[in-house]
């Protein structure tokens, strides 16, 4: 599901204030519907938005050919649905990342996701992304502790943070399972925590 940019406007004047959502679920379910609260507070005040499910895309695997190194060029030679995400990210005034953890982590399509960022970092770990870019990441999760995975968030946003991301809020669904226990909308006030970090995320 892919929502496009028509219908919405600008904070001030003619300049476009675009946030893209990222899911990396393969579902449309808990995951989503937190997205799309935290979307629901960003389109109240006036921001444009874009939900990508990152299960729907084309995309490979880095090939780890450094391409992206070489003098003068700081591209991506592969030619997938991440170059529309390039654009995207480039022209971002914040973003939201929101995932399932499988296995310990964030999904394959999440990961797979952030090695192709890898033309955003310099060879001695800096930021080659134009300017800090506002990230709020929303998690879900099948077990009761919300502490259990924050190890394995931790170092996914620090990775972020390197590519020049600038984390404003972690939200943490948990004791959630689609199908098996109660919805993310059962449960107000972590709605609540998933428009909040929509409607923190620019100032």
């Amino acid at each position: 599901m892919l929502l496009g940019l028509e219908g919405f406007h600008s904070l001030n004047g003619d300049e476009m204030v675009s946030v893209p959502i990222f899911v990396g679920s393969p579902r449309k379910g808990n995951t989503l519907i937190l997205a799309l609260e935290a979307e629901k507070a960003l389109r109240s005040k006036g921001i444009s938005t874009e939900i990508i499910m990152l299960n729907d895309l084309s995309i490979m695997g880095c090939q780890a050919c450094y391409s992206c190194k070489q003098k003068g060029n700081y591209s991506c030679l592969l030619q997938d649905d991440m170059q529309r995400i390039y654009n995207l990210i480039e022209n971002a005034d914040g973003a939201i990342l929101a995932t399932p953890i499988y296995f310990g982590g964030v999904t394959a399509q999440t990961k797979l996701w952030l090695d192709r960022l890898f033309p955003y970092l310099s060879m001695d770990l800096g930021s080659l992304l134009p300017r800090k870019i506002p990230l709020a990441c929303i998690y879900t999760q099948n077990q009761p502790d919300p502490s259990y995975f924050t190890g394995a968030m931790k170092s996914f946003e620090f990775a972020l943070g390197l590519i020049g991301f600038s984390l404003k809020n972690r939200v943490i669904g948990y004791d959630l399972d689609t199908g098996i226990k109660p919805m993310a909308t059962e449960y107000p006030e972590l709605m609540k925590k998933a428009w909040q970090a929509g409607n923190d995320l620019i100032s």
